[in-house]
């Protein structure tokens, strides 16, 4: 796994942070490492075919700074919402460098995307209908169409979205017919979409994902000769899983990118443009999350450790906490790794009201006291992004690593008189 941060490296920049005027007002902050950022962006440029437009789930990770490295980086964006949209044009992404994937995209919105020529991926026949309904030459979007391949759910059924039903795409296997005459009937659809989940999916099913869209394509060519000159990209999606793990490797970026390659060329599709999306890939692994431990209760089994960070920063982890697992870290107050000689069964609880805000659970850990730090791992995507401003917690800063070892302030930690403008509305 390139650049796994070490908790060596987690320790360094902890103790930086608590030297700094933001450790005195803050008693939690998210950390961000751009090297690691980097290194994924490389991997994935260097796994695929030179002609692949790869771009990243905003969803993931939509800080603006952030955005920006990607853009420079060379790689584009997916938006999910009409919000991630203005998020990626406000950080200078070209129309261009855009698919836009919502799946209750309106008519404005519609119109927004066909005006400025950015990507679309249909999300059922109605929205298809919609879309006939106000094209016109003029537009040049690339458009395609999300299907669904029915190969089943991962592991972690909430982030699976090819099982029989789905909220997603259209039911590839009941719609086969209707899917033909689709792209028959509407010269200007060029693509197709697949996306088979996130966490909990293995490479083999997303492999089987893919062959599975090219089995019904090469059918459909069949019929219809004509197709294999009006596709001209076939957008995967994301969801190769990473690992939160010390232990364990994840699935090799360039094993996925190789056997994509075979399936194209085995199927005569190989003239197609892949799009990719990964989120999770890119940031999961890049950022860490540390938090002041305020109180200990000795007198709990197991022991429970009161912190700042709880379901408003890891909705995922304390819902379902049997899919999600994080590796942990324990620093006393000078930002030092405490010994694991001597441990205890803790419970790491968040500072909100309802009995769930519990991170971690029942977990072995080195003795801890009022005032040492709880380091989260692997904590760079899909933590900050889902925040909840339940009981009005503040949110605390976001600070980035460069590749100069510097910290830099990529987002303020939120004041109380913020978080009292958000509710008033007072833009």
């Amino acid at each position: 796994m390139p650049n796994r941060i070490s908790e060596q490296q987690i320790a360094h920049y902890t103790r930086k942070w608590l030297a700094s005027s933001l450790a005195k007002e803050y008693p939690a902050c998210q950390f961000y490492l751009f090297e690691s950022l980097s290194a994924r962006i490389k991997q994935v440029a260097s796994a695929f075919p030179a002609s692949s437009m790869h771009t990243v789930a905003i969803k993931a990770n939509p800080l603006p700074p952030l955005l920006q490295y990607i853009r420079k980086q060379g790689f584009a964006v997916e938006a999910a919402s009409m919000g991630e949209l203005q998020l990626a044009l406000e950080s200078g992404f070209r129309e261009d460098q855009i698919v836009f994937d919502s799946p209750i995209k309106t008519v404005k919105e519609l119109q927004f995307a066909l005006q400025n020529n950015i990507l679309l991926n249909v999300d059922n026949f109605q929205e298809l209908a919609r879309i006939a309904s106000i094209w016109h030459s003029e537009h040049q979007s690339p458009i395609g169409i999300r299907v669904n391949p029915q190969v089943g759910a991962g592991t972690i059924v909430s982030t699976s979205v090819a099982d029989h039903y789905s909220k997603f795409g259209i039911p590839l296997n009941e719609q086969d017919n209707q899917l033909q005459q689709a792209y028959r009937k509407h010269k200007w659809l060029k693509g197709i979409h697949i996306h088979i989940g996130s966490q909990g999916c293995s490479l083999h099913q997303l492999l089987k994902g893919l062959e599975t869209v090219l089995l019904h394509l090469s059918s459909w060519r069949e019929n219809y000769p004509e197709l294999n000159k009006q596709l001209s990209f076939l957008d995967i999606g994301g969801g190769l899983p990473v690992s939160y793990h010390e232990d364990q490797e994840p699935p090799s970026m360039k094993k996925y990118a190789d056997a994509i390659k075979l399936l194209l060329e085995k199927y005569r599709w190989q003239h197609l443009q892949l799009i990719t999306e990964f989120g999770r890939y890119y940031h999961v692994n890049s950022g860490f999350s540390v938090s002041k431990v305020e109180y200990v209760k000795q007198y709990t089994t197991p022991k429970t450790a009161m912190m700042h960070l709880g379901a408003d920063y890891f909705v995922r982890e304390c819902l379902n906490p049997e899919s999600w697992y994080h590796e942990v870290s324990i620093l006393d107050k000078q930002g030092n790794i405490k010994t694991k000689a001597y441990k205890a069964k803790y419970n790491l609880a968040g500072p909100l009201c309802f009995a769930g805000d519990i991170v971690i659970r029942n977990r072995q850990l080195p003795l801890i006291d009022p005032d040492d730090y709880v380091v989260i791992h692997d904590t760079g995507g899909y933590t900050f992004a889902m925040y909840s401003r339940y009981v009005s917690r503040q949110m605390p800063p976001i600070v980035g690593i460069d590749n100069n070892d510097h910290l830099i302030l990529l987002r303020p930690g939120e004041t109380a008189a913020q978080t009292t403008l958000f509710w008033q509305g007072n833009w």
